[in-house]
Parts: structure tokens; C-alpha cells; sequence
């Protein structure tokens, strides 16, 4: 933000206190603007976090399938002497 010069109270005239309030209300923004900058904010917020709700639901089924395939892996190797006597 720029920085104003200081003015002295007895020489700031109308002008001046119509350029100041001019230049500030450049910089202000409306109740109107911030509730529409805040609703477009909640729905990308949302939007992002059903996307990462999904990516975690895939993750997490690919995860369930190598816990299954570790756990089967283990159990072959632990009976693995029974597997083979089996087909033999």
C-alpha cells in the first residue's frame, strides 16, 4: 500500500478529504464482495475435499488387496511343506 504524506490538519482541505476518502474506499471491499469471494471459497473447499475423498476410497481399496496378498503370501509360506505334501 502506498504511504500517504502526513497533512496537516489545518492545511487538508475538501480536495484533499475527497482524494483520502477516494484512495480508501479503492482499497475496501464490500460486504457483498466478501460473501461472494467466501461462498466461491466453500466450494472449491468442497469440491477439493470430495476429490480427496474418492483418491483416499481408491487408495485404501488397493490397500486392502496387498494386506490380502501379504497375508496369503504368509500363509503359503508357513504351510507350504503341507501345500506340497498335498499334491503329492
Amino acid at each position: 500500500m502506498q504511504n500517504q504524506p502526513e497533512i496537516d490538519s489545518k492545511d487538508f482541505t475538501q480536495k484533499d478529504l475527497m482524494q483520502f476518502l477516494l484512495h480508501s474506499t479503492q482499497h475496501v471491499a464490500t460486504r457483498e464482495e466478501l460473501e461472494g469471494v467466501k461462498k466461491d471459497l466453500r466450494a472449491d473447499i468442497l469440491k477439493v475435499e470430495t476429490n480427496l475423498k474418492a483418491d483416499i476410497s481408491k487408495v485404501d481399496a488397493k490397500f486392502d488387496k496387498l494386506q490380502w496378498l501379504i497375508i496369503a503370501t504368509m500363509v503359503s509360506v508357513f504351510l507350504k511343506d503341507y501345500i506340497l505334501a498335498f499334491f503329492k
